[in-house]
């Protein structure tokens, strides 16, 4: 049994044509020697430049989230026992693709280049097989290509433990769990509508990065107990 983890509606996305001529950018641009429109949109150096967004901005540019929460996630016992597949579903609707074997940096700002390196070529490594790829797709798409049942976990879900969550998603057959890859809010309605169930693990809202480690954590005791899954590699 493989758990599909998805980072969905996440805050990734290259610097929009309305903000490319703005300082910020360009000041990056230039410091990294890259095209802005080439660029990831970063909170951290763009706010400045997000703030011209307005109420649409918020919540962009935070490509910190799916790299802190890949890199729990690839790193679990879970993943090194291949129980687990990784994908990241954009807000500007593209797919990526991560294979349990990557090794993602632990700097943030490499991650990014990393990201603006995948947009522009599409895989990582460009030849043989890719340990990251990229390609435009809706988490219908990907939803469809994965063929699995689907369980959210948002605040606007069902009051569920975690443990309990688990436990449903132990009698999947083909189980896809639906994070959310952005800061505050919630899921889109398009995101939201796919999920057969939705749950709600604690009264506030939790950061990713966090759902994401107590979610395989007790994925893996559940599956332990159930036989499905390496006692041995369990803390």
């Amino acid at each position: 049994m493989v758990l599909s983890l998805i980072l969905a509606d996440s805050s990734i996305e290259l610097v929009p044509n309305e903000l490319v001529d703005h300082p910020a950018i360009l000041n990056w641009a230039h410091r990294k020697r890259k095209d802005p429109h080439s660029l990831i949109l970063d909170q951290t150096y763009h706010h400045s430049a997000i703030l011209r967004l307005g109420p649409s901005g918020t919540g962009r540019g935070r490509p910190d989230i799916a790299h802190l929460s890949l890199l729990l996630a690839l790193g679990s016992p879970l993943n090194l026992t291949g129980g687990l597949r990784c994908y990241v579903h954009t807000r500007d609707n593209n797919i990526i693709k991560v294979d349990s074997n990557a090794r993602l940096p632990r700097n943030t700002d490499r991650f990014t280049s990393l990201l603006e390196q995948l947009y522009q070529e599409k895989a990582i490594p460009p030849a043989g097989r890719p340990l990251m790829s990229i390609k435009p797709g809706s988490l219908g798409d990907l939803l469809s290509e994965i063929s699995g049942e689907v369980i959210a976990l948002t605040t606007k879900g069902l009051p569920k433990r975690m443990d309990e969550v688990a436990s449903r998603l132990a009698e999947i057959h083909n189980p896809v769990l639906l994070v959310g890859g952005f800061p505050r809010g919630h899921f889109s309605k398009d995101a939201l509508s796919k999920a057969k169930e939705s749950y709600r693990i604690h009264d506030q809202g939790l950061e990713a990065w966090t759902v994401v480690a107590r979610a395989i954590y007790d994925y893996e005791r559940e599956t332990a107990s159930r036989g499905s899954f390496p006692k041995t590699s369990l803390m």
